[in-house]
C-alpha cells in the first residue's frame, strides 16, 4: 500500500495536538473560558497551517481532494484521506 501524505501529516499533527491539548485542559480546568479560547486558537493554528500545506502540495501537483465528504477540522475519519481531505495525485 502506498503511503498516504496528507493522512500521515493530519495524524501526526493531532497526535502531537491532542497532548497540548490535555495539558491546557488539566491546568486551566475544561470549562474555563480561559480554556476555551485556548483550545479554539489551538485547534484554529493546527488546522489552518494544515490547510495551507495541502493547498501548497496540491499546488506542487503531489496532492489531490479526496472524493469523499469529510473536511479536515471534523478529525479521523475512516477514509484513505484519513480525514485530511487530501489524498496522493494519481
Amino acid at each position: 500500500m502506498k503511503i498516504q501524505i496528507a493522512r500521515k501529516i493530519f495524524l501526526t499533527s493531532l497526535s502531537i495536538m491532542k497532548p497540548i491539548l490535555d495539558l491546557a485542559e488539566f491546568k486551566l480546568g475544561k470549562q474555563t473560558e480561559d480554556y476555551k479560547y485556548f483550545k479554539k486558537q489551538t485547534m484554529k493554528l493546527f488546522y489552518d497551517n494544515m490547510s495551507k500545506l495541502f493547498d501548497s502540495l496540491t499546488q506542487d501537483g503531489l496532492l489531490q481532494k479526496c472524493s469523499c465528504k469529510n473536511k479536515i477540522k471534523d478529525g479521523y475519519a475512516d477514509c484513505q484521506c484519513g480525514g485530511s481531505e487530501y489524498i496522493n495525485k494519481q
